[in-house]
């Protein structure tokens, strides 16, 4: 069966498996039975039901709004649920984007997913395909946070699915996997069980693992690694799960705000703004969904100066120095109770060839190319001892329903 065909089967088998749940809910409802988790979930599959309103080019070259069904590779309408959606045309597109979110999501917020990829592919511009990702058991809270257990069960998921994609979309489509906060976990046990995206932006990191400290740890030739860090962010300065990846010197540290900008700039701090409209942020993630690689720009911006309160004061070192010695031990209490959930040690690693860092196992050593990127104008200040800031240089839909927040994706993250 063609892909396309293929494509539109499984649009309409998830569409009709939505259906089933709507009625089987509403049944409940309407018999007085319904918990309140159904009646939650009963809102949530009749807003996945309801068609979106698309801009789109007629034959005579006029822009026309058309209604059409969301498409999903696959949902659960079950317990915590999944999604898998399409927003735009998979099969037509020249770059695709997969959005892996992060921690406090399920079917019941995947409106603010979605309403993220909207976003996203309306930065990279026209020939842009997004596909969200929520088939993995997203955390719930900070205690499932802590732990690695959803990354270790999702990444070799994330990775087959990608692969899947490569069958789906035009042989000449580029992807790039997106990920934010825990997500970028996932992405990148995805990168270890075998993805091999054209290119990986993560953005608000908690660490991938303690042993990883360099793209070239996890990410295969030639996939490049492209990362973002906010003033403020938390989550990345907490290095739970390992070294913070805006520090990794062979990855791509872009900027989030424009210091070039009037004062009308949109500013992104913290954790959850890194997909503001009209953001330096925003902007630099659809440069790399587009592969406009020459026009991103980068910072070299280090915990302590993006946390200063006063002259030699700064909370965001000493918050990181509180947060990994509280990491370590929550992962000795781990590696006691289940020894193999929490992946301390490295495989094997190969020796490099002069002029590379080496890979994983199997795959070949990485090259660390220059590129040359626009540099955003960030000042390089000196650098806090134990944080080793990147040196690397890389190269509109309307939905019904109740508003969410863009920027943090309803209740998830």
């Amino acid at each position: 069966m063609p892909a396309y065909d293929e494509l539109t089967e499984r649009f309409r088998a998830n569409h009709a498996l939505l259906v089933a749940a709507r009625d089987r809910l509403q049944a409940a409802v309407s018999a007085g039975t319904a918990t309140g988790e159904q009646r939650t979930r009963l809102d949530t599959v009749n807003e996945l039901l309801t068609s979106v309103t698309a801009a789109e080019v007629d034959a005579e070259g006029n822009v026309v709004e058309v209604r059409r069904p969301r498409q999903f590779l696959k949902v659960d309408p079950e317990g915590q649920g999944r999604a898998v959606e399409v927003l735009g045309e998979l099969r037509q597109a020249k770059n695709v984007a997969v959005l892996v979110p992060g921690m406090g999501n399920s079917l019941d917020t995947f409106r603010g997913q979605a309403d993220r990829g909207d976003l996203v592919r309306a930065e990279a511009g026209p020939g842009t395909a997004v596909i969200v990702w929520l088939d993995y058991d997203s955390p719930q809270g900070l205690a499932q946070a802590a732990s690695k257990g959803a990354a270790l069960d999702g990444g070799p998921r994330l990775a087959e699915f990608l692969h899947e994609v490569d069958e789906l979309k035009a042989a000449d489509a580029e992807v790039t996997l997106v990920a934010h906060s825990y997500g970028t976990d996932v992405a990148g046990e995805a990168l270890i069980n075998g993805a091999r995206p054209a290119r990986v932006v993560m953005t608000g990191s908690p660490g991938i693992r303690k042993y990883i400290d360099e793209a070239a740890d996890f990410v295969p030739s030639p996939t490049r690694l492209y990362v973002e860090r906010a003033p403020g962010d938390y989550v990345a300065y907490s290095e739970w799960h390992g070294p913070d990846p805006a520090t990794f010197p062979d990855a791509v540290r872009m900027a989030t705000n424009d210091p070039l900008a009037n004062d009308e700039a949109v500013s992104v701090h913290w954790h959850n703004e890194y997909y503001r409209t009209n953001s330096e942020a925003l902007r630099n993630i659809g440069r790399v969904v587009r592969g406009d690689l020459q026009a991103i720009t980068t910072t070299a911006t280090t915990r302590t100066t993006e946390t200063e309160l006063a002259p030699l004061t700064s909370w965001g070192t000493p918050f990181n120095h509180l947060a990994k010695t509280a990491s370590e031990v929550y992962n000795g209490v781990v590696n006691l109770t289940h020894p193999h959930r929490h992946p301390t040690a490295p495989p094997n690693t190969p020796t490099a060839a002069p002029g590379t860092r080496a890979a994983l196992p199997d795959a070949p050593a990485v090259p660390v190319p220059d590129d040359g990127v626009r540099q955003a104008g960030w000042s390089s200040a000196e650098r806090v001892p134990g944080e080793r800031e990147s040196t690397a240089r890389g190269a509109g839909v309307s939905r019904g329903g109740a508003h969410r927040d863009h920027q943090t994706g309803g209740r998830g993250r």
